[in-house]
Formats: C-alpha cells, structure tokens, sequence
C-alpha cells in the first residue's frame, strides 16, 4: 500500500487535537493534507517477523512454574506442542498472538 505524501504521515508533523491540523516542525501550523520539500515519511508498522518475537510472548504459551530451572522459561505450545521446551530460544511461528500485558504481569 503505497502512502500519499501529506503532513499527517511525515515524520515533522505532530497532530494538534484542537483543530485536526498539524504542527510541522519546519514550517509550523499547517493542514493536513499540505506537503512540503523535506517530506519524510513515518516507518510502517513492522510485523511480527521483523520484530523478533519468541515463543514467550505469545497467549498460546504455556509457562511450567513447577520445572527445575527457575530461570528459564519452560513450558509447552497448547498448539502443536507435546514436550516442554524453553520459550525464550525458540522464534514464534505464524500462529502468533502477542500476550496482552495484564497476562505478563
């Protein structure tokens, strides 16, 4: 999906909630749609493969909190998983679903 050039997606404008106007660090109030010379685009959003998550992140992990090693980890993919392993070494798959935070807490 490719993006149109306008201020609401550089990376110098800061939405100003009062008006829905955008607030450009080069050259101050100005509309939404407006668009100058040193556009920048914002980054997209990156997926879940880009941003390295490991199986100890996702609902579908089972943590063991009566295994031995205290320090690691263990516990099982209510998945596809029969044995335990250590979720922090293993790459999620692409039946990934981050934990909320409220379960990590």
């Amino acid at each position: 999906m490719i993006q149109k050039k306008c201020c609401a997606n550089c990376i110098r404008g800061i939405p100003v909630p009062v008006n829905n106007d955008i607030l450009c660090r080069e050259k101050g109030i100005v509309s939404r749609d407006y668009v100058c010379a040193k556009h920048r685009s914002t980054p997209g959003p990156k997926s879940f493969r880009e941003m390295n998550y490991k199986c100890i992140h996702c609902e579908n992990f089972i943590v063991n909190t009566k295994s031995s090693n205290s320090t690691a980890a263990v516990g099982l993919c209510r998945l596809f998983s029969v044995r335990q392993y250590v979720g922090e070494e293993k790459n999620a798959c692409s039946k990934f679903i981050k934990r909320s935070e409220a379960a990590n807490a």
